[in-house]
């Protein structure tokens, strides 16, 4: 009966330990994360944009200055879409932001500007919640 115990309590002593790792490793990577969205070259992927089917990307760069970097995406809307709908579908008058995830919970600031027949979505880590 001892001996059950003592596994129980071994088992029970390790999966502790497990999990204490586990939150660790992610609270460390989180924590990267977040000073990368800031003082590294992170920007978010385009994946992270939700453009809607027909949108045509014609154009990603990336840029960086004080507090961070980001990603320009010039998109061509679908047919028979103008850029000022995109803009307003995407939310970016004047700023969407876009939750992350579990495994990267950074938000995802979007803003936009209309060039000609074209829309520049600028997305960022970094940017502080639009406040009229």
């Amino acid at each position: 009966m001892s001996t059950t115990r003592s596994r129980k309590r071994l088992f029970l002593i390790v999966a502790l330990v497990v999990i204490a790792v586990l939150a660790l490793l992610y609270a460390a990577r989180v924590a990267i994360l977040f000073i990368d969205a800031t003082e590294g070259d992170d920007v978010p992927p385009l994946s992270s944009i939700p453009l809607p089917t027909g949108s045509e990307v014609t154009q990603v760069s990336t840029g960086c200055g004080s507090g961070g970097c980001w990603t320009l995406v010039t998109v061509r809307p679908p047919d028979g879409t103008t850029p000022e709908d995109l803009k307003n579908e995407l939310g970016t008058t004047p700023q969407s932001r876009l939750p992350g995830s579990f495994w990267d919970p950074r938000t995802v600031s979007l803003t936009s500007k209309i060039e000609g027949p074209l829309l520049v979505i600028k997305a960022d880590y970094f940017s502080a919640e639009y406040v009229p």
